[in-house]
């Protein structure tokens, strides 16, 4: 049973498109996929340490209801896919169709440092 509660924070789901302007330049733009509730895990600090990990290696776990658009996406596009979430960028790293019941997918995302 999926508590409808735990989707409590508003990501965008989007991918890179280049376009052509009117003057020939080639121009990049944000194309939204979908701007879903989610459910966020952050991996720990306790974890991080343990583990031997850096920080900026940590992980963020965005989980949201199953979209195909989604995952679709995803796979056709050689998985260029981002998340923006409380103006961070979060690329993602892994895609997971909870248990194939196409209920729920789990994003394992890493955040873009510039």
């Amino acid at each position: 049973m999926i508590n409808a509660g735990d989707y409590n924070k508003k990501i965008s789901i989007y991918q890179i498109e280049e376009t052509e302007d009117n003057d020939g330049f080639v121009t990049k733009k944000e194309s939204i996929i979908l701007k879903p509730f989610a459910k966020v895990k952050t991996t720990k600090g306790y974890t991080l340490i343990a583990s031997g990990s850096d920080f900026e290696g940590a992980y963020t776990n965005f989980t949201i209801r199953y979209s195909k658009k989604v995952e679709d996406t995803y796979y056709s596009s050689n998985r260029k896919v981002y998340v923006k979430y409380k103006n961070n960028i979060y690329t993602i790293e892994y895609l997971n169709n909870i248990d194939e019941a196409n209920i729920e997918l789990e994003m394992q995302c890493k955040r873009v440092t510039k």
